[in-house]
């Protein structure tokens, strides 16, 4: 038995009042070899990772980061990032989106960490509470009446909260690489992928040449631009065929396809499966972990 007094404790804001974090997405990714999401980035939100099994890359801004158990992360607003898992230990890794906060006696509002801090650590500790934040963010995201809303903003506030404790108590600083041009066309490519883009589009648009752009592109990140183009549209088809019922017709325009054959030749070729089969494995699985939760 215990009793705690809370009434005389001082309390320090932590958000401007009326600017609480509020919660805009949650995800879990789980029990797939070959999950993987390719550069892309948030104009509005601030992802609260957590890894809470398994191995894997993330990139933050061209920084790389080796993921592990317990280990949390802080994906600031515009922060062009990617997530690998590892193929023979796979991640699990939640994700809680939030937006439209304002940090007390912070100019830069809208990001949680100063610019040199670096935005990945182990949660030690406090892990067990973070993983039960998530999980009941989990079930309420299941109820939407106004009650259970309220109720997952203020967990979204709590997990902000926490993050911001940790990473500021001890802050470990990096140092950050030059952006480039890339950045601005990786960028302007993740908010046109549904539209038709080719190499030629790309460089009447920063007016460079292709052979340029798919130069310092490919070195940046990796890939070149039309197989980023690519890679950003399945992505999203994957997203679509797991949390969504939309046939393929409809997934297939949505991310830039009239042609729902070659959309699927596409899907079968970089996933393994063809899609209304990664629909079947991948709902089912996500449909058996929640039943045994």
């Amino acid at each position: 038995m215990f009793l705690e007094e809370y009434r005389e404790k001082v309390r320090t804001p932590i958000f401007e009042p009326a600017h609480s974090p509020k919660i805009c997405r949650l995800s879990h990714s789980y029990n797939n070899p070959t999950w993987n999401y390719q550069y892309h980035l948030h104009k509005n939100e601030t992802e609260l990772v957590y890894i809470s099994k398994g191995c894997g890359t993330y990139v933050i801004n061209t920084n790389s980061y080796q993921l592990k158990k317990g280990m949390i992360l802080i994906v600031e607003q515009g922060a062009i990032h990617s997530l690998f898992s590892d193929e023979h230990d796979p991640l699990s890794c939640w994700t809680c989106a939030i937006s439209d906060y304002k940090l007390c006696c912070r100019s830069d509002h809208g990001f949680m960490l100063p610019a040199n801090v670096c935005p990945a650590m182990d949660s030690g500790i406090h892990e067990n509470y973070i993983h039960r934040l998530f999980e009941e963010l989990d079930l309420l995201r299941r109820f939407s009446s106004d009650t259970h809303l309220a109720a997952c903003d203020a967990l979204a506030v709590s997990l902000a909260s926490i993050y911001l404790e940790l990473f500021l108590a001890d802050p470990k600083t990096e140092r950050h690489k030059d952006s480039s041009f890339a950045r601005d066309i990786l960028i302007y490519i993740n908010e046109n992928y549904a539209s038709q883009i080719t190499l030629k589009k790309l460089a009447e648009q920063f007016h460079i040449s292709t052979d340029h752009i798919s130069h310092e592109f490919s070195k940046v990140y990796g890939i070149s631009p039309i197989n980023y183009v690519i890679d950003r549209r399945l992505n999203e088809a994957k997203w679509m065929l797991i949390n969504t019922s939309d046939s393929l017709v409809s997934i297939a325009k949505k991310i830039g396809y009239e042609n729902t054959n070659h959309f699927s030749k596409l899907f079968q070729k970089r996933m393994q499966y063809p899609p209304l089969k990664f629909r079947e494995l991948y709902q089912h699985k996500v449909s058996n972990m929640k039943k045994n939760q």
